[in-house]
C-alpha cells in the first residue's frame, strides 16, 4: 500500500514539473501536453490520492470486532414424570376392592353360540366350550378371570369373565354365555335382567 502511494505521489510531482516547464502553451499538437491535459491530470491525481488515503484509513480505522462470549446454558431441573393412570385389563382395583361384596342394579343379558354364532375364541384367548359358564364384562372394571354369582340364582352358576363386547360397557353390565339360545332366554326368565351379583375371590 505504501509503495502504491509513493508511486502516485511521484507521478503527481512529475506532472507538476511538466506543467511548470511547459508554461501556458495552448497550441494543440499531438506531441505536447496541453493545459487542459494538465488540469485533467491534476484532477485525476487528486482523485487517486484521495481514494488511496480513504482505503488506508478504512483498513486502519475499522478494528476487528471481538465476538461477545455466548452465555453459559443454565441447567433446568427436570421434574419427575407424572404417571398416567392406565386401566389394564389384567388388573383392576375395583375388582380387588369388591371381592366378596354384593353389587345391586347390574344389567344382565346373554349371548349364544347356536343362533348368534358366538362359538369361537374369546377376547381373552379362551375357547368357548359347551356347558361352560362364561361371561363378557368390561375389562376396564373387571379383569378377565373375575368370577361372580347372581344372588338368588337357584342354579348357583359361577360365571367367569373371559370376553367383552362393544355393548358391554361399565361395571354394572354382565353378558352371560349359553351354547343354546333357548337356555339363555330361560335363564333370564328365572333370575331377571336387573340382578345383584357377588364377586368371588
Amino acid at each position: 500500500m505504501k509503495r502504491a502511494l509513493a508511486l502516485v505521489l511521484g507521478v503527481a510531482i512529475l506532472l507538476l514539473i511538466l506543467t511548470q516547464t511547459l508554461g501556458t502553451n495552448t497550441k494543440a499538437t499531438p506531441n505536447y501536453i496541453t493545459p487542459t491535459d494538465v488540469v485533467e491530470n491534476r484532477f485525476e491525481v487528486s482523485r487517486l490520492l484521495a481514494s488511496a488515503k480513504a482505503k488506508s484509513e478504512r483498513k486502519e480505522a475499522v478494528p476487528t470486532p471481538t465476538p461477545s462470549p455466548s452465555p453459559t446454558p443454565v441447567a433446568t431441573p427436570t421434574l419427575p414424570a407424572l404417571e398416567e393412570e392406565v386401566i389394564n385389563p389384567s388388573v383392576s382395583l375395583v375388582a380387588k376392592e369388591q371381592t366378596g361384596q354384593e353389587i345391586a342394579g347390574v344389567l344382565l343379558t346373554y349371548y349364544d353360540c347356536d343362533t348368534e354364532g358366538y362359538c369361537g375364541v374369546t377376547k381373552s384367548g379362551l375357547s368357548l366350550q359347551k356347558g361352560g359358564r362364561y361371561a363378557a364384562c368390561d375389562p376396564n372394571y373387571w379383569p378377565f378371570g373375575t368370577r361372580m354369582i347372581i344372588v338368588g340364582d337357584p342354579n348357583q352358576y359361577i360365571w367367569t369373565c373371559v370376553d367383552t363386547g362393544s355393548a358391554v360397557i361399565g361395571p354394572a353390565h354382565w353378558d352371560v354365555w349359553f351354547y343354546n339360545q333357548a337356555d339363555g332366554k330361560d335363564y333370564l326368565k328365572t333370575v331377571g335382567t336387573t340382578v345383584t351379583i357377588k364377586i368371588l375371590p
